[in-house]
């Protein structure tokens, strides 16, 4: 069994609700989800349901701080979230320990108000809720809360962030502290798009995914909450706030509800393509986000193989494989353009789907099937054209952050990668395994076929397609194959097989 030293404990120091739709009873609901470890300090007991909230006791702060210490005598948390604060004493207190926290990313909700009714605090306090703004990593207000803060006036359209916003938080939160980011939540705006938008010192980036008809009580603790677990984990604040902006509109979208109450967060929603955030590339403004969606597969992808050069491509096209990558390193100019249209051709002879790595203005050119693309040459490429042409396009995603880029050019496959330990190429990331190779497949249904790349031998193939995986990318399976016709057999078996399975199981 993993101990603590091996995952690490999450602190969430928030309130409590006594229907459990919110503070701490929802933090450590969402990090069950997560898989992670949990821990709570309370700093308010409150009397709530769907009427409102009706009475708030905040929790001595000497208790507060009691806590705290004998919690860390035992283990040290690796992440907090900070919630509801109680009072301007206990917001002292909470403050003090979370300035004097380095083993983690603090993330601060800053409860101001709640669906349910308001808070004690407010931003009349505004002496002990700056002294929590410079303890925290990430700060996560909703655009009313960040209003009260900061002396902003509204702002509720889906238009760019406005300028003095961007101004103002940068002076009084980022500029000072420890603060990396903002993610100042979109819930409470309008129009068809809720948008959150991540602020850093340089940079503003929204967020977006479709706005539901109803809200849920409980969604800032969940973001806030998945936010912690992400950080502590390592990923970075983009796809933190990605994965937080995922699991909370699925929360809503599958929110609990009971006879005469409100819908309640659900911490452990399934996630699928209908909560998929979108991440514009270049950072797009938020009215800037709807895209048409690239052609769709002719044929399901299988069998995948991925090939240096024309001999290889002409050779498998032979062999029967009908779906392919070329990608060519060592041609440029007329040479590389005469060799993807001479590979092209062969392709639409034999019916196969051919795509062509990176060069895509070579694949334009010749009118290729289609074009996969990094995520470093989604910047330079003319989608519009690409789209336009029909040409498909497969995208390589690697983190949460990049599989929402992808999303938002609506491209024909997402590829997720790499799966397993690479040995041709080095790679930045960590390898997903089986595991996360399931839940992300997951995430991409029913909206986009998926691809699992890197490190995928014939021996792992079977099981990468049991976790949902529509086709696999191989490499030197093929390629440095003692036998590579016999590989390509198999290969072609092993898709064949599992996707008529599907097929059986579905009809």
């Amino acid at each position: 069994m993993p101990s603590l030293d091996d995952i690490g404990l999450l602190l969430t120091i928030a309130g409590h609700d006594p229907t459990g739709g919110a503070g701490v009873t929802t933090d450590m609901a969402v990090w069950q989800a997560m898989g992670r470890k949990g821990a709570s300090v309370c700093t308010a007991l409150t009397v709530q349901n769907a009427q409102g909230v009706q009475q708030v006791a905040p929790t001595d702060p000497a208790l507060v701080r009691a806590a705290l210490e004998a919690l860390c005598a035992e283990v040290e948390p690796v992440a907090v979230k900070v919630g509801m604060l109680g009072d301007v004493t206990v917001a002292a207190e909470v403050a003090g320990f979370c300035g004097n926290f380095e083993r983690g990313p603090v993330v601060w909700d800053p409860v101001l108000g709640a669906s349910a009714g308001g808070a004690p605090l407010t931003a009349a306090d505004a002496s002990a809720l700056r002294s929590m703004a410079r303890t925290a990593t990430v700060i996560t207000p909703n655009r009313e809360e960040a209003a009260a803060l900061l002396g902003l006036p509204a702002w509720g359209d889906l238009g760019p962030i406005p300028a003095a916003w961007l101004q103002v938080m940068r002076e009084q939160w980022l500029r000072e502290g420890r603060t990396q980011a903002i993610v100042l939540k979109g819930g409470h705006a309008l129009g068809a798009l809720s948008v959150d938008w991540l602020v850093t010192r340089d940079s503003a980036q929204p967020l977006a995914v479709p706005r539901l008809t109803r809200g849920a009580h409980g969604t800032g603790c969940l973001h806030a909450a998945t936010m912690a677990a992400m950080l502590a984990a390592g990923w970075s604040v983009v796809d933190a706030a990605v994965e937080a902006q995922w699991r909370t509109h699925a929360g809503i979208a599958q929110a609990w509800t009971c006879t005469g109450g409100r819908p309640v967060v659900n911490a452990s929603a399934s996630l699928d393509s209908t909560s998929f955030p979108a991440r514009p590339v270049g950072g797009a403004a938020g009215t800037d986000l709807a895209v048409e969606s690239f052609a769709p597969l002719a044929a399901a992808v299988g069998f995948y193989p991925i090939v240096p050069d024309v001999d290889w491509a002409l050779r498998l096209l032979d062999w029967g494989v009908r779906t392919l990558q070329l990608r060519i390193k060592d041609l440029h100019g007329a040479a590389l353009e005469a060799a993807i249209a001479r590979v092209n051709s062969a392709a639409q002879q034999a019916g196969a789907q051919l795509f062509v790595n990176d060069h895509w203005r070579q694949a334009l050119a010749v009118g290729a099937y289609g074009v996969h693309l990094g995520q470093e040459d989604l910047f330079g490429a003319d989608l519009p054209g690409l789209r336009a042409a029909g040409l498909r396009l497969g995208v390589s995603t690697h983190t949460p952050g990049e599989l929402a880029r992808a999303h938002a050019l609506q491209p024909s496959y997402v590829a997720l990668g790499p799966v397993f330990p690479t040995t041709l190429k080095v790679m930045p990331y960590r390898p997903l395994g089986l595991e996360r190779l399931r839940d992300w497949a997951a995430r991409c249904k029913p909206r986009y076929p998926v691809v699992a790349i890197g490190g995928i031998g014939l021996e792992q193939a079977l099981a990468v397609m049991a976790c949902g995986a529509d086709g696999f990318a191989v490499v030197s399976a093929v390629t440095q194959a003692s036998n590579p016709q016999a590989a390509v057999r198999r290969g072609l078996a092993i898709a064949k097989q599992t996707l008529d399975c599907r097929n059986a199981l579905k009809a």
